[in-house]
Parts: structure tokens; sequence; C-alpha cells
């Protein structure tokens, strides 16, 4: 497929599958780092939602636990006769 660019470079071919179409020794060593590439991808996304995970197990027991908790005990002594 050519296609013309302004300013006279000429027809360019373009290849949509290189990877694919290599073959032997260097077709095998494109796939071994096309799979190593896709399962870092993976991995980035499982450690990013480990992240978000935790984050929130955190807030919940650090920060939403204590609030909910002081603020029953506010409610307690406010209903406590005194």
């Amino acid at each position: 497929m050519g296609v013309r660019l302004s300013g006279g470079i000429g027809p360019l071919r373009v290849s949509v599958p290189v990877l694919p179409a290599a073959g032997g020794f260097f077709g095998l060593g494109m796939a071994v780092l096309k799979g190593m590439i896709y399962l870092v991808w993976i991995e980035l996304l499982l450690c990013y939602w480990l992240l978000v995970g935790c984050f929130w197990l955190l807030r919940a027991v650090y920060w939403e636990a204590p609030r909910a908790g002081y603020r029953w005990w506010q409610r307690r002594q406010a209903a406590a006769p005194h």
C-alpha cells in the first residue's frame, strides 16, 4: 500500500504485522519477548490493584473504624444520664 506524503518523498510501503511474520530463532525470541512484556504488564496491573486494595483496607482499619468508634463513643456519652 503506497502512501504519498506532501513534500515529494515518494511512495512509502507499510507492512502491518512485523513480529508474526518473523520465523526461526528470531521469531521465537520475539515471541518470548512479547510474552514477557505481556506478563510484566499483567504483573503491573496486579500490583496496581493490590496497592489500591491495601490502601482501602488500611484506610478502613486505621481511619474509618476509629472514627466510627469515636462517633459511637460520643453518642454513648451524650445518651448517658448525667
